[in-house]
């Protein structure tokens, strides 16, 4: 085999070896904690696929984070929110008072964030999507997988 076709094939290897760096090692949901429950994602070395935005809540009543279209928390788009993984609960004088994503300043409850990451509808989707309470999802909401955090104000 000619050197150049050689190193052609190892190219096209090394190629196909680096753009796997972005595949992510796993596609599922799994609870992080309970009693405030919060959820994570397997996925990593994903990028921004699709736009995540809304307001970080915690709504007590039905144990889910969510991110919520409305600054007032209702008539929104309500998603249930899915963090990256090592993503914990930040309590403050035993409050929930937001999550703390690795990497990150604290997220507290009521900020807007922005990034993206991708979303599954728990009725079509092919992931095995955990049981929630009706509330955490409003106005064709979905399970929000946060891969990257652009912003947070």
């Amino acid at each position: 085999m000619p050197r150049f076709e050689r190193r052609s094939r190892i190219a096209g290897v090394v190629l196909a070896m680096l753009s796997c760096v972005a595949c992510g090692s796993g596609d599922g949901v799994s609870t992080a904690r309970t009693d405030p429950t919060l959820f994570v994602h397997d996925v990593r070395g994903r990028a921004d696929d699709a736009e995540i935005s809304g307001y970080v809540r915690y709504l007590a009543d039905a144990d889910c984070f969510v991110l919520d279209s409305a600054a007032d928390g209702t008539g929104g788009v309500r998603n249930v929110a899915v963090w990256p993984p090592g993503t914990t609960v930040w309590m403050k004088d035993a409050q929930v008072a937001g999550v703390e994503v690795p990497d990150r300043d604290p997220i507290a409850l009521g900020s807007r964030l922005t990034g993206g990451g991708g979303y599954a509808n728990p009725d079509t989707s092919e992931l095995e999507l955990p049981e929630v309470a009706t509330d955490c999802l409003s106005n064709d909401g979905e399970f929000a997988m946060i891969h990257v955090i652009s912003a947070v104000s």
